[in-house]
């Protein structure tokens, strides 16, 4: 048997599969049971192995309470040392997951008759926000929450522009998204805007959250991350998530790896600083966590135990054990298909993304991807379950989040 049939029927087997003998129908030795504790612990670390995932967080979430909560591996290697185990409380950097909550933070004043989603965003913004080719389209607010703006997907060496090690960056929000989305902005660039008319195309976009979040601030009188803290992750117990760095408990940090795979088929990881920012790889685990100007694109650090709770509310109606952070009706905005997909045939909801699961039926959640980084967030609101998984790692391709999120489907298919 190959290598990689023998690890198709391994997974098969995680999955509660048994797998008919050679020579027979695949559905005459065929049966379904719950894996065992050993079966999805054996899933799960072959997957980082084939993936290379040093560190690995899951959390599964089932009729209103965390169900089952593990973590496997290091939050720190050898380099930058020293080594550190993957611990529920070890704090890793988000990535783009943490988009959801500039959803939920503009749908808060949606409900206080703030703002419209089909509002025009330059009254909010303080300045005219238009696609050169399309003058006379407005860019809404429901247009930046669905990636169908027209603003563009940036590049590597742009976003990187933006980022600082070890330390909070300047400039500021409000400075960045100036140089950005003002007229005559100085880091306006070629490509800023897609050609086709906006709100006619999804194309996924940070910098589409970043203007939404920008923009918010000036409808609740605070920087986006004060208001975040208030009104979203202290009522929700988020305690462990945070935009900045200050503060941080240095002890629980985990460093994010570039995964590079070897001819032998083994990984070699070097630290994200290293690899992406060609910076000294030495220094403590501080020095090697990424912070970031643009930062309501997805740079927050957490645990995804946090974000359970974060999933908690919105499987919830919006109810967070008795504080409504969100009307049910609001919930279902972001679950509801808008009519776009991605690039993989998701559903995209209003700041959400729906895959299918494993057996067809409709997800809703999101992923990350960054330098050092790959997360997954998905529910089944069907089944009243959820999953999340987070890793402290990622390729030079940045896509990792696809082992990640594979962990995740099997997690929901196991406890539903």
């Amino acid at each position: 048997m190959s290598a990689s049939l023998r690890a198709a029927v391994l997974q098969l087997i995680v999955a509660g599969v048994v797998v008919a003998a050679p020579g027979q129908p695949f559905d005459a030795g065929y049966e379904s049971r719950p894996p065992l504790a050993a079966e999805k612990d054996a899933f799960i670390k072959l997957t980082m192995r084939s993936d290379g995932l040093p560190g690995l967080q899951t959390v599964v979430v089932k009729d209103g309470r965390v169900l089952w909560m593990k973590s496997y591996g290091y939050a720190v290697l050898d380099q930058p040392g020293p080594a550190q185990l993957m611990r529920d409380n070890s704090i890793l950097f988000s990535a783009s997951v943490a988009k959801i909550l500039v959803t939920v933070a503009v749908l808060q004043q949606v409900e206080k008759g703030r703002l419209a989603l089909d509002d025009d965003i330059s009254p909010y913004a303080g300045f005219t926000v238009r696609n050169p080719g399309w003058p006379d389209v407005a860019i809404t607010w429901r247009m930046l929450l669905t990636h169908t703006s027209s603003l563009n997907e940036e590049d590597d060496e742009r976003s990187s522009s933006t980022l600082s090690y070890g330390a909070d960056p300047t400039p500021s929000l409000d400075e960045i998204a100036a140089q950005d989305f003002a007229p005559n902005g100085s880091r306006h660039w070629a490509g800023q805007w897609r050609a086709a008319k906006p709100g006619s195309e999804r194309i996924y976009s940070n910098d589409a959250f970043v203007l939404a979040a920008f923009a918010l601030q000036r409808v609740v009188g605070e920087p986006f991350d004060r208001y975040v803290k208030h009104a979203i992750l202290k009522p929700l117990g988020m305690h462990n998530t945070s935009y900045s760095l200050a503060g941080l408990p240095r002890e629980r940090l985990a460093v994010g790896y570039a995964s590079l795979r070897q001819p032998d088929g083994s990984y070699r990881f070097s630290p994200a600083k290293s690899y992406w920012a060609h910076r000294d790889g030495r220094g403590s685990a501080l020095d090697h966590q990424m912070s970031c100007s643009d930062y309501p694109s997805g740079c927050a650090h957490t645990t995804a135990r946090d974000f359970a709770q974060l999933m908690l509310m919105l499987m919830n109606g919006g109810d967070a054990g008795g504080v409504q952070i969100l009307k049910p009706s609001s919930v279902e905005l972001m679950v509801t298909p808008s009519g776009f997909r991605n690039l993989d045939g998701w559903n995209q909801g209003l700041g959400l993304n729906g895959p299918l699961d494993l057996r067809g039926r409709q997800l809703w959640g999101h992923d990350g991807s960054d330098r050092g980084a790959a997360t997954a967030v998905y529910f089944d609101l069907k089944t009243g379950v959820g999953a999340i998984a987070f890793a402290n790692a990622n390729d030079p391709s940045l896509q990792l989040n696809y082992g990640v999120s594979d962990i995740v489907e099997h997690l929901l298919l196991w406890f539903e």
